[in-house]
C-alpha cells in the first residue's frame, strides 16, 4: 500500500491502524511516511496506549497509574515515557547477556539491574520462562529469576525500613508490613504487595455492598458483622489445626488471601481483620497476646462502642477484643485477664491489652516463621510424606527454597524492625550475614542500601566499642563480596596425562553420594582441597565454611606431610558441588571415593536443574550432564 492511497483514509482510521502496529515500525517507519502520518503517529493519547499495552510494571517513581487518570491525558510526554523504558530494556538486556558471558562482575551487573526495580520485571519475566531453544536457558532462567527476587526482596526491606521513619503511625501500615514477607517467596507470580492491597479493598467494598446497613451500625455491631461475614468467606483460620498448623504458608498473608483454602494463623487472621475493619472506617489493630494474637477495635472518638456520647471526653476510648481465628462472636475483657493469669502473667499484663504496633507484629511474624522452618527441619527424615510436602508447599517455586527464602525473610525482618537503639539489635546478625553473603550475594544492593546505615548507627551508639570483623562486621563482608566479584577466573587445566587420570569426573556431571545418598551436580575440581574455589563448604560440615580468608588447613583439609620419615604423598582429588540435600550450598567439597556417577536424568530433583544454571547453559538429557557455563575457570571440561 502506498502513501498516497493511505491519504485517502480519514484520521480516525489511521489512529485505529496504529493501535495495531508495533512501536518500533511506528517510529522507524510509520512516522516517516509523510507529515501528516508523523503527526498523528506521534499524538499522546497514542503513545499512553502502547504505554499501558508494552509494559506492566512500573516503578513508583513514574506515577504512572496516576498518570492514567490524569484529566488531561495530552500534556504528559508518554512517547517519552516509552522510549525511556525501551532503554532501560536494552540496557538491561545487554547487563543479563554479560553475566551469562562472564563471572567477573556477575554480582555487580546483576545489582545494576536490580536497581532498575519494577521497571525491570517485565523484561526479567519473559527470560524466566524462555523457551528450550535457547542454548543458555538454564543460565538464562536462573538469573533473571535471581534478579527478580533480589528486586522483590528489595522492596521487602524498604516497606520495613519504613517502620521507624519520624513522623510514621507506628500502628499503620500493617498490610503493606506483612505482605512484605509473601515477596520473598513471590518468584514469578501475581501475588505481590498491590494484590494484598487491592485484595483488602475488594473485601472491604463487598461487605459494604453486601451489607447496606453498615452506615448506621454502631462500631461493634459492625466490627461483630464483619467477623462473622469474613470468617464466614473461611478467611481465618485454617482446617485441622493440629497437624497444619505451622504450615509455612499459614503465616503469609498474601498466601492466606489467595490460597483456595485461605488458611492463616492467628496472628495473620486478626491481622486481616483489622485491614478490613480500617478501611471501613474503624480504628483497629492487633494484639500481641501471648497464646493468640486478636484483634482490637477502639470506639470513635467521644462516642462509645454502642453509638452513645461519652460522659467524660477525658475517658479512655471503649475497646472491644475478638479472635477471628476462632470465634465469631468477641472476647470479654475478664476473659482475657483470666487467660493471662492461667499463662502465668500476673504482672505487667496489661501491655497485652493494649494495641501493638506493627514493628511488634512483624517481629512476630518472623519468629512464627522461624518456628514453620525449624519444624521443616525436624521433618527432614520424613521427606516426601504428606506432612512434610504440605508443611513447605507455597504456591510457587521449589519448596526447599522457599523455606531457605522464607527463613532470610524472618532474619531482615529482625533487624530492620528492632531498634537499633537496642543492645540485643545485632543478636542474629552473624547468622544473617552468613546466609547473605553465601546464598544471596545479589542482595548486596540491599544491605548496602538498608542495612549498613543501620549498623553503623548502631556501632556508633554502642556504650562499649570493640573491634568487629568478618562475620560481625556488616562493611567488611560487603567488600569481601566485591572482591570476590572483581577477582579474575582462575584456571584448573587437565595439563598431563597423569591429571587427566587423577582427576576422574568433569563439570557437569551429576552423581549420588555414595555414603549420604544426596544427588549432586560437579561444579569446581581440585587436586587437594587448597585448590578450590572459595567460598565452600566442607563435606559432612556443612555448617562449616571455607571463606576466602580462612587458611585450608585451620579449616580441615588433611594433606599428606613429610612427618615421621614418610616420603610426601599426593593430595588427594576433591570437587564442589551443588548438592540436593542444601538447595542454596552450591559449592559443598566431597571428596573424589564418596562420588557415584548416575546416568539416569529422572534421578535429578527438579529443583537441582533450576539451580544448576548458576555454573549451567543446558542440561544435555542423553549424556545427564549439565553443560558448562564456568569454562574460564575449566576450559578443558
Amino acid at each position: 500500500m502506498t502513501s498516497s492511497s493511505l491519504d485517502c483514509f480519514p484520521d480516525e482510521l489511521i489512529r485505529h491502524i496504529l493501535l495495531y502496529v508495533s512501536p518500533e515500525d511506528n517510529v522507524l517507519n510509520v512516522q516517516s511516511v509523510s507529515r501528516r502520518f508523523y503527526h498523528i503517529a506521534n499524538e499522546p493519547l497514542l503513545w499512553r496506549y502502547l504505554c499501558r499495552s508494552s509494559f506492566t510494571f512500573w516503578r513508583p517513581e513514574h506515577y504512572f497509574f496516576a498518570k492514567l487518570s490524569d484529566p488531561r491525558p495530552t500534556t504528559i510526554e508518554w512517547k517519552k515515557l516509552w522510549l525511556r523504558r525501551k532503554r532501560q530494556n536494552h540496557l538491561i538486556k545487554r547487563l543479563l547477556d554479560e553475566i551469562l558471558t562472564t563471572r567477573y562482575r556477575q554480582l555487580r551487573n546483576l545489582q545494576r539491574i536490580c536497581q532498575f526495580g519494577y521497571d525491570a520485571k517485565d523484561f526479567l519475566l519473559e527470560q524466566c520462562h524462555a523457551n528450550e531453544s535457547h542454548d543458555d536457558v538454564l543460565a538464562r532462567r536462573y538469573y533473571a529469576n535471581s534478579a527478580l527476587d533480589s528486586i522483590h526482596r528489595g522492596m521487602a526491606v524498604e516497606v520495613w525500613s519504613k517502620c521507624y521513619e519520624t513522623g510514621t503511625d507506628p500502628y499503620s501500615g500493617l498490610d503493606r508490613a506483612l505482605g512484605a514477607f509473601d515477596m520473598f517467596v513471590l518468584h514469578d507470580q501475581p501475588q505481590d504487595l498491590e494484590y494484598i492491597l487491592s485484595t483488602l479493598d475488594a473485601l472491604a467494598h463487598r461487605f459494604t455492598q453486601e451489607h447496606p446497613e453498615h452506615e448506621i451500625m454502631s462500631t461493634r455491631q459492625k466490627a461483630l458483622a464483619l467477623n462473622r461475614w469474613l470468617r464466614a468467606q473461611n478467611l481465618m483460620g485454617m482446617e485441622n489445626e493440629t497437624v497444619n498448623y505451622l504450615n509455612l504458608r499459614n503465616c503469609l498473608l498474601g498466601h492466606a488471601l489467595s490460597d483456595n483454602e485461605h488458611p492463616s494463623l492467628p496472628i495473620i487472621s486478626s491481622a486481616i481483620f483489622a485491614s478490613v475493619a480500617e478501611r471501613l472506617g474503624m480504628s483497629s489493630a492487633c494484639c500481641a497476646f501471648p497464646s493468640h494474637v486478636h484483634a482490637s477495635v477502639k470506639a470513635p472518638p467521644g462516642m462509645t462502642l454502642d453509638g452513645d456520647v461519652v460522659q467524660d471526653p477525658k475517658a479512655e476510648p471503649e475497646t472491644m477484643y475478638l479472635n477471628p481465628y476462632k470465634w465469631d462472636g468477641e472476647v470479654t475483657l475478664d476473659e482475657l485477664r483470666r487467660a493471662l493469669v492461667e499463662l502465668g502473667w500476673t504482672q505487667g499484663s496489661e501491655v497485652f491489652l493494649r494495641a501493638s504496633p506493627v514493628p511488634i507484629i512483624v517481629l512476630r511474624t518472623a519468629a512464627n516463621i522461624k518456628a514453620a522452618t525449624s519444624r521443616i527441619q525436624n521433618l527432614a527424615d520424613r521427606q516426601g510424606e504428606p506432612i512434610e510436602v504440605e508443611a513447605k508447599r507455597l504456591r510457587a517455586g521449589h519448596p526447599d527454597i522457599n523455606v531457605e527464602a522464607a527463613k532470610y525473610a524472618s532474619m531482615w525482618a529482625e533487624l530492620m524492625v528492632k531498634p537499633v537503639a537496642s543492645i540485643h539489635w545485632d543478636h542474629n546478625l552473624e547468622a544473617f550475614l552468613h546466609s547473605f553473603a553465601m546464598s544471596w550475594g545479589e542482595d548486596a544492593w540491599i544491605v548496602r542500601k538498608y542495612l549498613l546505615p543501620l549498623y553503623e548507627n548502631f556501632v556508633a551508639s554502642s556504650r562499649h566499642a570493640r573491634n568487629r570483623t568478618g562475620w560481625e562486621n556488616v562493611r567488611e563482608i560487603l567488600n569481601m563480596l566485591d572482591n570476590l566479584d572483581g577477582r579474575e577466573a582462575v584456571v584448573s587445566r587437565r595439563y598431563t596425562q597423569e591429571m587427566q587420570e587423577r582427576v576422574r569426573y568433569r563439570i557437569g556431571q551429576v552423581f549420588r553420594h555414595k555414603r549420604y545418598g544426596w544427588i549432586g551436580i560437579i561444579n569446581g575440581w581440585a587436586a587437594g582441597s587448597a585448590g578450590l574455589p572459595v567460598p565452600h563448604y566442607l563435606d559432612g560440615y556443612e555448617d562449616e565454611v571455607q571463606s576466602p580468608t580462612t587458611s585450608p588447613r585451620s579449616s580441615g583439609d588433611r594433606l599428606h606431610s613429610e612427618g615421621f620419615g614418610l616420603r610426601p604423598q599426593l593430595a588427594r582429588v576433591f570437587y564442589t558441588c551443588m548438592c540436593s540435600k542444601r538447595p542454596k550450598v552450591d559449592r559443598l567439597r566431597v571428596a573424589q571415593n564418596s562420588i557415584e556417577i548416575i546416568t539416569d536424568p529422572d534421578l535429578i530433583p527438579e529443583s537441582l536443574k533450576f539451580l544448576a544454571g548458576k555454573y549451567f547453559k543446558r542440561f544435555d538429557r542423553e549424556t545427564c550432564t549439565f553443560v558448562s557455563n564456568i569454562k574460564e575457570s575449566y576450559p578443558d571440561d
